[in-house]
């Protein structure tokens, strides 16, 4: 704040109070700041690269040349970091694949640094049983929500996950209101579907998945990507969502 005798530069009515960071543009309120960012177009931002003569350098300035230079050296220790984080998702990657494999499940993972790639939380309990923790995400259509549960064993019976979000009594009260569209259908009929991979976007199709049966069994032999991405349904409105052809 200045205790000088000079006048806003926008409205000249007044003594100023704030200098603009970047243009050093004087001003005495919050509407003439706003002002002169739209008629200098101005981000009010100072600029850290630019010139500033020793006579006119304050302690404000040192500070944050110094910071600057923090983030300097913390965006190079990270980059030299990367390739070993890398390396070792990748090990964890290629171990989970292999796996996979062998479960007959079809899965595709991404490369690191796509986001669904990073925000997958799948794992494995272990190496020597193999037994998945999956990260899956279920989309209730028609209440416009969509609830993610990480690290589902694969043996989760689908019928059984499906409970602790709509079951009258046994379900999460809060998601239970959330997804009140669904109340006055039994669990049992609700459909649970994932889409076919590999379709063009204007031709969806998908599969039905089995709420009897484990969530292991219902992906084996289906592609998908990273983790699965299950569409709960309504009967009265599958017509939105037409099935796969068998193979």
């Amino acid at each position: 704040m200045s205790t000088g005798d000079s006048k806003c530069e926008l409205c000249g009515k007044v003594q100023w109070k704030y200098k603009c960071p970047r243009c050093d543009k004087k001003t005495c309120c919050l509407a003439c700041v706003k002002q002169h960012k739209v008629e200098t177009n101005c981000n009010g931002i100072r600029d850290k690269t630019a010139f500033v003569k020793m006579k006119a350098m304050t302690d404000m300035h040192l500070l944050s040349d110094y910071r600057m230079l923090e983030d300097v050296d913390r965006s190079i220790d990270n980059h030299s970091r990367d390739p070993l984080r890398r390396s070792g998702v990748n090990k964890v990657v290629n171990n989970m694949k292999k796996i996979a494999e062998k479960k007959g499940l079809k899965v595709k993972f991404l490369p690191y640094p796509m986001s669904k790639r990073k925000n997958n939380t799948t794992r494995l309990t272990n190496y020597r049983t193999g037994d998945f923790l999956w990260h899956v995400e279920l989309i209730f259509p028609h209440s416009d929500i969509k609830y993610t549960e990480k690290r589902v064993h694969e043996d989760t019976c689908l019928g059984d996950m499906l409970k602790t979000f709509l079951h009258p009594t046994e379900s999460d009260p809060v998601k239970r209101q959330m997804l009140k569209s669904y109340s006055r259908t039994p669990v049992e009929d609700c459909k649970v579907l994932m889409q076919e991979e590999g379709l063009p976007a204007n031709f969806k199709r998908y599969h039905q998945l089995d709420q009897n049966k484990s969530l292991c069994e219902n992906l084996q032999g289906k592609d998908f990507i990273e983790y699965p991405t299950l569409h709960i349904v309504l009967p009265d409105r599958d017509d939105q969502y037409p099935l796969s052809t068998p193979k």
